[in-house]
């Protein structure tokens, strides 16, 4: 779907409109610049909501507006709507799919950042990030994310991304910026005196807000949601979450990444000397030091509980790896140095939220590990250092961001081979 469809995103409230019929709110919204609409009807028998849903359809179909109906597959199917939302609690998104099929627009409303991290790896079309604030027109909503959360969410999320809960004309500019991709409105249009004139509004207040372009990281991520999916589908990550993993094959890991996030922790470093100005290098250095300060932690206790001999030689992944960082290091260039080292946190700490949000209820002779990269703190290391490769990113020129990308490209590359290293060793 065109991701500018979901810039102004009406949700139906019948309670709310005033005592006004439904299409006459629709007619009025889409007039002043709404975008999409949902029909969500919790208590409305199936013959009315079809008959709502088929009148409702005749009024946007001719404007190219889409028809995404909550939570009911069978009336999506019934009138042909253009898609589907589902929360947490409904169909999930494979039978969703299976039944509307591959054209159909489907959403999906995620009130987590473990519920975030499975929506990375499902086709959705969309997720709703829900609610960034309270908002009385749901009461059985999850703890709000606020806005420091929906710029966290935003930055993760692969999909494009819809802001759900709270959304009114004071609230919607702060929420654009931060780089969501819509806004869901409710009661801001359903029970305003003039649904036209309150869309008009919001409209307004959306473009003067909206960011002009995708921020560098998610492009990249996108570019390399292959070879994450790759590492997701690893018998090692598959076995380190279940704890299953063979002892002699983390042994062999941990050994190797020793060696690693000794060299990372030095070139983090000089990384922070190679920032612009003296306030910047203090905050890499502070991001830095309490980045390998928990690795470290979590190194010692693993290295010791297992009786890891450490002293081994470096493999030909890890060597290579090494030497990519390094290089770009070397290089004098901030923006390849940053978009080289990026893969390294961000990648792992992906891969540990992911692990964390499908972990075994049974004791995992490797939580410690998991526990580290799915942190709080260290999930906040990471978003800093994101924003910051943005910011790098944003002021580079065409050719340089290019660079960027196959230096990221390389390392990430670099990521699934050091664990395809550690499960496998020399028996490739």
């Amino acid at each position: 779907m065109n991701k500018d469809q979901l810039s102004l995103y009406l949700v139906t409230d019948r309670p709310l409109s005033l005592g006004r019929p439904i299409e006459q709110i629709v007619k009025e919204a889409v007039a002043g610049g709404v975008t999409i609409v949902q029909l969500r009807e919790k208590d409305c028998p199936t013959g009315e909501f079809v008959a709502l849903a088929r009148r409702l359809k005749e009024i946007l179909a001719p404007l190219n507006i889409p028809l995404i109906i909550n939570d009911r597959v069978d009336v999506a199917l019934a009138v042909d709507a253009e898609g589907l939302h589902i929360g947490q609690s409904d169909m999930n998104y494979e039978d969703a799919r299976r039944l509307l099929g591959p054209e159909k627009i489907i959403g999906l409303s995620v009130e987590s950042f473990e519920d975030l991290e499975v929506a990375n790896l499902l086709d959705v079309d969309y997720v709703g990030i829900s609610p960034v604030y309270g908002t009385p027109t749901k009461s059985d909503t999850a703890e709000p994310f606020g806005l420091e959360g929906l710029q966290k969410a935003v930055a993760l999320s692969v999909h494009p991304t819809v802001a759900i809960g709270g959304m009114n004309a004071s609230t919607i500019g702060e929420v654009v910026a931060a780089g969501t991709d819509g806004v869901a409105v409710v009661s801001a249009i359903c029970s305003a005196p003039s649904p036209q004139a309150a869309a008009r509004e919001l409209k307004e207040i959306i473009n003067q807000h909206k960011p002009t372009t995708m921020s560098w990281t998610k492009e990249i991520w996108q570019k390399s949601l292959p070879i994450y999916e790759r590492i997701i589908a690893h018998p090692f990550i598959k076995e380190l979450a279940d704890g299953s993993l063979a002892t002699e094959r983390f042994v062999r890991y941990i050994a190797q990444d020793e060696i690693y996030i000794k060299n990372y922790g030095e070139e983090m470093f000089l990384l922070a000397d190679m920032m612009p100005n003296e306030q910047m290098r203090e905050m890499f250095r502070e991001l830095a030091k309490g980045g390998m300060e928990a690795e470290g932690a979590m190194h010692a206790l693993l290295i010791e509980r297992f009786g890891i001999d450490t002293a081994v030689e470096p493999s030909e992944v890890t060597a290579g790896y090494m030497a990519h960082t390094r290089g770009h290091i070397n290089s004098g260039s901030l923006a390849h140095a940053m978009a080289a080292m990026l893969p390294c946190m961000w990648i792992y700490n992906e891969v540990g939220l992911y692990i964390y949000s499908h972990r075994n209820p049974n004791p995992n002779p490797y939580a410690e590990w998991v526990a580290t990269y799915a942190s709080e703190d260290f999930t906040e290391v990471t978003r800093l250092i994101l924003e910051l490769c943005d910011r790098i990113a944003a002021e580079a020129t065409p050719e340089v961001r290019a660079e960027m990308e196959e230096a990221y490209l390389i390392a990430a590359e670099y990521e699934w081979a050091f664990w395809n290293w550690g499960y496998y060793g020399n028996n490739l």
